[in-house]
């Protein structure tokens, strides 16, 4: 898998619809309180067709008051995978070197891993 590169295993877990449902919005005016012009744009990202843009996630918090990795746990998982993946080489390649620099990359990357084994072990609210 390449650095940067989301890969989805066949879709993007969504509780978008459940969550527009609740609140009794068609997707016509979530597409709007998206900013979007297409239902369709709403549609995909419900059913997961389609990875939230940043301004989507945000918009979704926004709205409803859901953390993006409740909202879109298969994602979330995704991206903090790889990304706690690559904070684990970088802290890797760190550790030959004693500069204060390296010290305050190290401390940085070991308190973002100690805050997803946090995360990992609390249980999920929605």
């Amino acid at each position: 898998m390449a650095a940067g590169t989301i890969i989805m295993s066949l879709r993007v877990q969504s509780y978008l619809r459940t969550e527009r449902r609740k609140w009794a919005l068609t997707q016509k005016e979530l597409t709007f309180l998206l900013g979007r012009k297409s239902p369709t744009h709403t549609s995909r990202l419900e059913q997961g067709k389609r990875i939230p843009s940043a301004d989507a996630l945000l918009a979704c918090e926004i709205l409803f008051g859901i953390h993006p990795r409740i909202l879109f746990p298969k994602l979330y998982a995704d991206v903090e995978e790889q990304v706690l993946a690559r904070a684990s080489t970088l802290y890797e390649q760190l550790e030959q070197e004693g500069s204060l620099p390296a010290q305050r990359k190290k401390e940085f990357l070991s308190a973002a891993l100690k805050r997803a084994i946090t995360r990992l072990n609390q249980p999920e609210e929605l």
